[in-house]
């Protein structure tokens, strides 16, 4: 199950000191260039998520912000919609705003009135209920009911309203489905030639849970309470077999479910694999000394699904070390042994970000590393940063990676202990210049973000030393990275969780195009 945003950088990190880094580099760009258009739009109180999509398929995308209203025990749940106007601009105040039904548990946004607009949709504890859209404007009082179904989605929280990727096209018929994570599995609901929703696929899925609570021995008896949680595993689209059908591989752990989509779009309700990479030693299961995480992507477009297992270990915050047992996949499979091992010592993240970061068309490694001395610590406790590197491995096409990282970065990462404030904005999933080339943005300063163009035919370098543009804004947050307009050129959007005078606040910035321009 696969939340779409969250107010989170992407790399999921295990140590709470360390965050997904990229380069600190030289001075460059003149600070008096206008690069993009900013726009500051507001919502309150509390920004819960922000989701990019263009809502009324007008070829721009549009800004959908969940957030609360008041203090418990009135707060309530609001949706905020920002269109982007024709003239590719955002205005402060929200087009629309209403509180989110009182019964609503998870949401999501997808046509499904058939209308060739974007719905949100959400689950209740027995409904799926959507808000239509007409030329501009959502229908706010007047939700739908879409079908009646029971599931995990029990109980609504009263201050969070999660967006869940639940709306897609999961048959692969080129139409949007709905997918129900009910306690026996996952059931597929999708719409006949009347536009009526039924049940048509139901997948078994194994759900994991834990109850916690305690009961007091002493007179007078008293039960503390008793909490249960309940775990629906990761969902993964993906063709599997190379028969030109996407799949659904489900990873919780190192563990791995594979279940084919047969002519029809059916899902088997039979597994096709189940395999335990089991790459915990007997001395981690026992101390838990280790988390793991699994990577599914066709990483070298062959149609066939690769699997990347990331293990992720600390003895003392001094040693840490990732190890990546990367599975290639092929006819027959995956093999009993991976294809490819990396040791990445002072990685600080379980999870693998993969991305093209070359423009070659195969995806890449982004790893995150860091080596904590007794020196480093207390230059810590002057300075209150850390140097971090930033290890980029290549996709080859042998179908390896390079051993060890083809360009290394540093950089100092400012670390707040308090919780109170934001980090440093980071990304590398930009293209700002057009060139189909990965560029990097990062704070430079609490009030300066700055951009470092990817550049090609250097063997030592993968980024610019020159930055390519200053951006006077404040720079400790959220980045989401987008093209907003359609031009090919990314655009940015940078919003403040942790920042109390900010957190309902979203900067918008438009890429004017005069990046790397002569």
């Amino acid at each position: 199950m696969v939340k779409k945003t969250r107010c989170s950088l992407n790399v999921q990190l295990i140590l709470f000191i360390f965050i997904t880094l990229m380069i600190s580099l030289p001075e460059g760009a003149d600070a008096g260039d206008q690069f993009f258009e900013i726009s500051e739009l507001g919502v309150a109180d509390h920004m819960l998520d922000i989701h990019v999509e263009d809502l009324d398929r007008d070829g721009l995308k549009d800004i959908m912000i969940t957030h609360t209203k008041g203090l418990s025990p009135n707060q309530t749940r609001w949706i905020s919609i920002f269109h982007q106007s024709s003239d590719s601009r955002f205005y402060s105040a929200a087009d629309q705003s209403w509180q989110i039904d009182s019964s609503a548990v998870i949401m999501d946004t997808g046509d499904v009135a058939g209308d060739n607009k974007i719905e949100i949709v959400y689950f209740t504890d027995r409904l799926i209920r959507y808000y239509s859209i007409g030329d501009d404007f959502y229908y706010k009082t007047e939700p739908s009911n879409l079908l009646e179904v029971s599931g995990m989605t029990i109980f609504p929280e009263k201050d969070d309203i999660p967006i869940i990727d639940f709306v897609r096209d999961w048959s692969g018929d080129g139409s949007d489905d709905i997918a129900a994570f009910r306690f026996k599995g996952l059931s597929i609901f999708a719409s006949d030639s009347s536009g009526t929703f039924r049940r048509y696929n139901d997948i078994p899925v194994e759900v994991e849970s834990s109850v916690g609570g305690n009961i007091s021995r002493d007179y007078p008896f008293r039960t503390e309470g008793l909490s249960a949680h309940f775990y629906f595993p990761d969902l993964n689209l993906i063709d599997y077999n190379n028969d030109g059908r996407s799949d659904l591989l489900i990873t919780r752990e190192d563990r791995l479910y594979i279940y084919l989509k047969d002519e029809n779009n059916m899902f088997s309700s039979k597994l096709e694999l189940y395999r335990n990479f089991d790459v915990r030693t007997k001395k981690e299961k026992i101390e838990a000394m280790a988390n793991v995480y699994t990577t599914i992507q066709n990483l070298d477009h062959d149609g066939y699904a690769d699997v990347i297992v990331t293990k992720q270990t600390a003895k003392g915050i001094t040693d840490l070390r990732g190890v990546l047992n990367i599975y290639n996949g092929g006819e027959k499979g995956y093999g009993a042994k991976p294809d490819q091992v990396i040791i990445s010592e002072g990685t600080a993240s379980a999870g693998t970000t993969i991305r093209d970061v070359n423009g070659d068309g195969k995806m890449d490694l982004i790893l995150p590393s860091v080596k904590i001395s007794v020196t480093a610590l207390i230059r810590f406790l002057i300075t209150r940063s850390f140097p971090i590197k930033f290890n980029i491995f290549l996709y080859h096409e042998d179908g390896r990676f390079s051993e060890s990282p083809d360009f290394s970065k540093e950089v100092k990462f400012k670390i707040d202990f308090s919780g109170e404030s934001d980090t440093q904005a980071i990304n590398l999933k930009g293209d700002f210049n057009n060139d189909r080339r990965k560029d990097f943005v990062f704070a430079t300063d609490d009030d300066e973000l700055s951009i470092y163009l990817g550049i090609r035919g250097d063997d030592d370098r993968i980024f610019s030393d020159d930055r390519a543009a200053e951006i006077d804004i404040l720079a400790f947050g959220e980045i989401e990275v987008d093209d907003l307009d359609g031009d090919g050129y990314s655009d940015m959007l940078m919003y403040y969780p942790q920042n109390r005078e900010m957190e309902g606040k979203v900067n918008v910035l438009l890429n004017l195009r005069r990046i790397g321009r002569d």
